[in-house]
């Protein structure tokens, strides 16, 4: 005779034949052939459906599913089939009775979006469903029993979850000013998000060995690791790999996992089992990582690892938005520092030339007070024009704009002359200098006269924030592909975070609390530029306030030379002063400019033309034919470009000595003027020995 169960229960599936071959002897509402028709019927129907589906019948709630619900079961299946509900779910039943009771009571209930962990790729997995309780009644009317139709609404809960995540890192992170502070928060938001004991965030260093944790969350279950750095290959050479490259690493079980068993102790003595590692590249490049530890072993899910993702990324470009404007910031309070500094050291020098010229015009200075009072005149005027050189120099270095004169150096001169360019102020302080030079000579590919400024620009910060009496020492140290110039000394040093940014544009010497040193804070910014154009580079060192600096300076080695050609790096030839008188004529809509230099111009035995208007000039110069023109650029009525052009048209002027003598200076107005048919450039204030120099060349 046909088995009635196999009746109920044909067809295909894992749950079919395994109620096939149950004996129903002992179950408490007998053979499959007694059962209600209404419960048949609603098992057969649940049986042929593809979607998750469970009925639970009578008051002991016994548990009927089909196939697709056996995910949802994972090693609950197959002891929960046809068993009392609340045997198999004793976790849940707190949670769930009184929405089952009122089921049972007649009423249909919905609980939605409820979490269960579901069996996926062999691991569990967090999965969320909605459930539709229907209660089946019986012919009399009563519930005989419960219908559960099951949606999984895993994808949707875990796809609105990232959307909540992103808007409220959003939200978190935009008005946050502090980049320590945005890791911080970010940090708590993930943790919270994921139920996880610890997030931490690290940057990697250049080598992509070490990481540093800057800032981490914990839920109180693990103790922080802020501070603290780790190296990549301590937690297995594959993996720490596979992070370089840009892969994502999801361990649930760093034991049973087998990337990451054999180093399973290194993860375990951090007091976690499963861990979530999110590598941040940014130009090729692994930057930083975030970590999700767990202490337990973790089933992680697509969409964890998608919000640990896109946390990683938000808060990388939210740390370093917040960096640039704080840099932004810092930058800005520096250049208003600077622009407060620059009329302070400007309004120093204009009082004792103001002082001066009210003396020279009350007329009762003997010779003596005369002297005195044009050297006061001669040094400020000295002081500001080396205030407004720094300022174009690093103008020019900044823009690109310097252009090296390079040849093979020999290093050991270029220290002496640096030296001998500061030998002044080390004597006025008293100090005491070293100086270690190989005996064979390093050849360096560079500018001499660049070279030599940026050694003169050390020794001279070396000297000036050095008490009296102290020491220097200038040690150079050859290598094989590099030479190395340590300026050192035991002056007053400075703190970690000045020697970071010492060589700062606007980064002010705050070593010299008073700022009775003086200076703009310039000098190391164009250091570093001027070195990197020598792919060089220079560092700073200090132990901290009142325990000296050592700036180190490195430069490439030449390649040797064939033998024959020795390098160049002595001192050029100081050209004669000397010359015998010349007809000049002087052209500046400047009254007191073009007074002053004819003064300066006559007192040197010269005869001197002095006019104001260019056309007036053009006139006198066909009657006079002076030798030489000093010509402004910026003149009325036609600049210093056209009346140059004019002179070099005219038959009496063609050949005669035209100098430019303007406020710019840049290797643009210098090829502007060559192109007018001017000679020199000179900027002002005019370098007096130098125009001595120009006219000594055409001097009978």
């Amino acid at each position: 005779m046909k088995n009635p169960a196999s009746a109920l229960f044909s067809g295909h599936g894992e749950v079919r034949s395994l109620l096939r071959k149950r004996d129903w002897s002992g179950f408490p509402f007998g053979p499959p052939e007694r059962w209600p028709p209404i419960v048949r019927q609603t098992i057969d129907m649940l049986l042929h459906t593809p979607a998750p589906m469970s009925f639970l019948w009578g008051d002991d709630l016994l548990y009927f599913y089909n196939d697709a619900y056996t995910a949802i079961l994972a090693d609950k299946h197959p002891a929960a089939l046809a068993g009392p509900l609340w045997e198999n779910w004793h976790e849940h039943q707190d949670e769930f009775a009184p929405i089952v009771r009122k089921a049972q009571d007649g009423e249909a209930c919905i609980l939605t979006d409820m979490p269960f962990p579901v069996a996926r790729g062999g691991t569990l997995q967090q999965g969320y469903f909605t459930y539709t309780l229907l209660p089946v009644f019986d012919a009399a009317g009563g519930v005989t029993g419960i219908l559960a139709i099951t949606i999984e609404t895993t994808m949707r809960v875990l796809s609105n979850r990232r959307q909540e995540f992103q808007l409220g890192l959003a939200d978190l992170v935009r008005p946050l000013t502090d980049p320590h502070e945005v890791i911080a928060r970010a940090s708590e938001l993930l943790g919270r998000c994921l139920a996880a004991d610890r997030v931490v965030y690290a940057l990697v260093d250049d080598t992509g060995d070490t990481a540093t944790i800057e800032r981490d969350w914990t839920s109180g279950r693990l103790p922080t690791m802020a501070g603290s750095f780790f190296h990549l290959d301590e937690f297995g050479p594959a993996l720490a790999d596979a992070v370089r490259a840009g892969t994502s690493l999801v361990l649930g079980d760093v034991k049973a996992d087998e990337r990451s068993a054999a180093f399973a102790k290194a993860y375990t003595d951090l007091g976690l089992q499963a861990v979530l590692v999110i590598p941040l590249m940014k130009q090729g490049r692994l930057r930083a990582l975030l970590n999700v530890h767990h202490v337990e072993p973790h089933a992680w899910t697509r969409v964890d690892v998608d919000i640990a993702e896109d946390m990683a990324d938000r808060t990388w470009s939210a740390v370093e938005s917040a960096r640039s404007q704080a840099e932004l910031r810092e930058a800005d309070r520096r250049k208003d520092e600077f622009l407060a500094m620059l009329a302070h050291e400007l309004r120093n020098p204009l009082a004792p030339i103001g002082a001066a010229a009210e003396l020279l015009q009350h007329g009762k200075l003997d010779e003596a007070s005369v002297l005195r009072t044009s050297q006061v005149i001669g040094r400020q005027v000295r002081h500001m024009t080396s205030l407004v050189d720094d300022l174009l120099d690093v103008s020019r270095v900044t823009r690109g704009l310097v252009e090296l004169r390079m040849d093979r150096l020999d290093l050991r001169h270029i220290v002496t002359e640096a030296i001998e360019q500061i030998t002044p102020l080390i004597r006025a302080r008293r100090h005491h200098l070293a100086l270690a030079l190989p005996p064979d000579a390093p050849i360096v590919l560079g500018d001499r006269k660049r070279l030599v400024q940026v050694l003169a620009n050390l020794l001279n910060n070396a000297a000036k924030y050095t008490d009296e009496g102290g020491h220097i020492g200038v040690e150079t140290d050859v290598r094989d592909d590099h030479v190395l110039v340590h300026v050192v000394d035991n002056g007053i040093g400075m703190t970690p975070e000045l020697a970071r940014r010492a060589f700062d544009l606007f980064s002010q010497a705050e070593r010299s609390s008073d700022r009775s040193l003086g200076g703009l804070g310039l000098g190391l910014a164009l250091v570093k530029s001027l070195i990197e154009l020598h792919h060089g580079t220079v560092h700073c060192r200090s132990d901290g306030p009142g325990k000296g600096s050592t700036f180190t300076v490195c430069l490439p080695r030449a390649e040797p030379e064939p033998a024959g050609r020795a390098p160049i790096g002595g001192k050029e030839p100081d050209p004669s002063r000397t010359g015998g008188p010349l007809r000049i004529m002087v052209v500046d809509d400047n009254v007191d400019a073009a007074s002053m230099l004819a003064m300066l111009l006559e007192a040197a035995g010269h005869q001197v033309l002095v006019e104001h208007s260019p056309l007036q000039a053009l006139a006198r110069s066909r009657a006079e034919a002076p030798r030489v023109f000093l010509l402004d650029i910026g003149l009325p009525q036609m600049d210093g470009y056209e009346l140059a052009r004019r002179l070099r048209a005219q038959p009496e002027t063609a050949g005669a000595l035209l100098i430019a003598v303007t406020g710019y200076g840049q290797d643009s107005d210098r090829a502007q003027t060559a192109a007018a048919g001017f000679d020199h450039h000179l900027v002002k204030p005019v370098d007096l020995p130098q125009l001595y120099r120009l006219l000594a060349r055409v001097a009978p």
